[in-house]
């Protein structure tokens, strides 16, 4: 047959076609599943491109409610809130994903700070099936926040059943043994979890902040560096190593690595505190006041921070300021020697030498121990405005109660507390309110039952201390000490806890402790003009064996406190003892009598 032109024609015709149709399922092999691929970019976290994925399905015909759950989370994962409650919000989802849509439902609201819908939401997930493991933390997320801490560790508990080697249970376990139990305890959850998912950056990032609060450097820095590896953006790991670097003294590295945060740990309040103590170390008051009164304004409750704001203020040369904002705080029962410190020379730099006696002088008084209600300001009122139509909402009841106890309202604080404990029973804030209800009416025993169902949820060094008071108050004093030392233990690099555990090795006599933890204290840190600190170093030495040492660091306290009636008391001794100063150890000694102390 001869090949003409219509026949060449035809037969290439034909071949096109053969070829399109043998193309098409190897195109088809080739399209992955949008579905499938948007789940996959999802389960890393990418709402951008599971939303790309999903819309290629919508298009391809598939049905909004086979998507709306992915979607939903999808919007949240980019924060496009509004969105997310668009395609989550009306509830509906194809046969099989209601539980998957219900809990995204949840977590959006969790999100929005919607608590109450959240709670709606995750019940109406349990009604579709027992939950996995991922659903059961975000409950017991839930269940923490809104103070049913009780159930937020069964929650956990449950997770793990579900799933034992879920990456979010063991990270969400491994956080409450750590505020329960401490970091050592902590530590194996979080190792367990990278077990299973060595690349899991949450779990790198709570693995890494363990370590550091264990004094573990070179094994967190190890740890922070896989992070960037990993993602070389990743804010937490550079803030962790800021943090590391300011705990060694290196503030110009530390700044560096807070630069490398950027903005997306700016309202973190331990990055804006770094924030502000790096401003104030760099002599940059102007910078620290500004950071320092956000996180006031974000966390009313952080003593810490808002000592540290009044001194920003103070170096800033806002002197008026300080007084007016923190005047009345100080003179409060059981305002800080810092804070007092501070008023103190806030009135002496506007001038009025005789407003600033009362704060100096009592600054100058080493407490004899024992706790006080934790003080408030204006936080309490503030508070109770805000939420004035629940005025037992746990977070308004909290400042009011304490704002009675320190205006010496023992019954009106009892009756606030026992509505709490009808709405809050499982939850550490109320625990400790009650606890500090029932010190207060002189009842430790009261006091420490309560205090060690908090810790049983969150053992924080303020509860600590609160536990040591009861202990004492109660004879037990070798029980609070064992208490401030375990802690210290699972907290090696806090030094606040270490010289909460040297006051009590001096109260018991345990001078070689003492020694060693307030010399630690002095050497390893920016205590250098801590007057508190030389002056027991100086007790623990004079009892050791080293009156050089004593006299010292005695005259280290005197010279930067010299209102301290204990600094001159101690001092005179010393000259007195040393010999060849009989002159100033007399008139030291006087000065300390005239103070009430001989």
């Amino acid at each position: 047959m001869t090949s003409t032109p219509e026949r060449r024609g035809l037969r290439a015709a034909l071949a096109v076609v053969a070829l399109a149709a043998l193309a098409l399922p190897v195109a088809a092999a080739q399209a992955p599943d949008p579905l499938k691929a948007a789940r996959e970019a999802l389960s890393h976290g990418d709402g951008i491109a599971a939303e790309v994925d999903l819309n290629r399905a919508l298009e391809g015909g598939a049905s909004k409610p086979a998507v709306a759950a992915m979607m939903g989370e999808a919007k949240t994962l980019q924060g496009d809130f509004d969105a997310a409650d668009q395609w989550l919000e009306p509830g509906e989802f194809a046969p099989g994903e209601q539980q998957y849509g219900f809990h995204m439902l949840g977590r959006l609201k969790m999100a929005e700070g919607d608590l109450d819908a959240a709670d709606k939401a995750y019940a109406q997930a349990l009604q579709t099936g027992a939950g996995d493991a991922e659903l059961w933390v975000d409950i017991g997320r839930l269940r923490y926040r809104t103070g049913a801490q009780d159930q937020a560790i069964q929650a956990s508990l449950t997770a793990l059943q579900r799933d034992p080697k879920n990456p979010r249970a063991l990270e969400f376990r491994g956080q409450l043994v750590r505020d329960s139990r401490g970091c050592a305890a902590a530590l194996p959850w979080f190792a367990r979890g990278l077990q299973n998912a060595p690349n899991d950056l949450a779990l790198l990032g709570e693995y890494a902040a363990t370590l550091g609060e264990l004094g573990r450097a070179q094994d967190m820095l190890a740890v922070t560096r896989k992070m960037i590896a990993l993602d070389g953006h990743n804010a937490r790991a550079f803030y962790l190593q800021a943090a590391l670097a300011a705990r060694a003294g290196d503030d110009d590295l530390a700044r560096r690595l807070m630069w490398r945060v950027g903005d997306q740990f700016k309202n973190v309040p331990a990055a804006m505190l770094l924030t502000g103590i790096l401003d104030l170390r760099g002599g940059n008051s102007a910078l620290a006041v500004e950071d320092l009164d956000q996180l006031v304004r974000l966390q009313p409750d952080n003593f810490r921070a808002r000592e540290l704001f009044a001194r920003a203020l103070l170096e800033n040369g806002d002197a008026s300021e300080v007084v007016a904002r923190f005047a009345a705080l100080a003179r409060k029962p059981a305002a800080s020697p810092y804070l007092l410190t501070v008023v103190g020379r806030a009135y002496e730099m506007l001038g009025d030498r005789a407003a600033a006696a009362p704060y100096l002088d009592r600054a100058s008084t080493v407490a004899a121990g024992g706790i006080a209600p934790l003080p408030n300001n204006d936080a309490s009122e503030l508070t109770l405005f805000r939420y004035g139509s629940d005025p037992f909402r746990l977070d308004a009841a909290v400042a009011r109660v304490r704002d009675q106890l320190a205006a010496g309202d023992l019954a009106g604080a009892r009756k606030v507390t026992a509505t709490l404990g009808q709405r809050y029973a499982g939850s550490a804030d109320y625990r400790t309110l009650a606890g500090d209800v029932a010190l207060a009416g002189h009842d430790p025993a009261a006091a420490l039952a309560y205090y060690r169902g908090a810790a049983d949820i969150r053992c924080s060094l303020a509860l600590v201390e609160r536990m040591a008071a009861a202990l004492q108050q109660l004879g037990q004093a070798d029980q609070a000490d064992r208490l401030a030392r375990e802690f210290l233990a699972e907290h090696p690099a806090d030094r606040d806890a270490a010289e909460l555990v040297g006051a009590l090795a001096v109260g018991r006599g345990d001078w070689p402790r003492a020694r060693t933890l307030y010399g630690w204290l002095l050497a390893s840190g920016p205590a250098a003009d801590d007057p508190q600190a030389h002056l027991m170093l100086a007790m623990a030495q004079a009892r050791s064996g080293d009156p050089n040492g004593a006299l010292a660091n005695a005259t280290a306290a005197y010279r930067t406190q010299r209102m301290n009636g204990r600094a001159a008391l101690v001092l005179g001794r010393l000259l007195e003892q040393a010999g060849g100063h009989d002159a100033d150890a007399r008139a030291l000694l006087a000065k300390a009598r005239t103070m009430g102390l001989n």
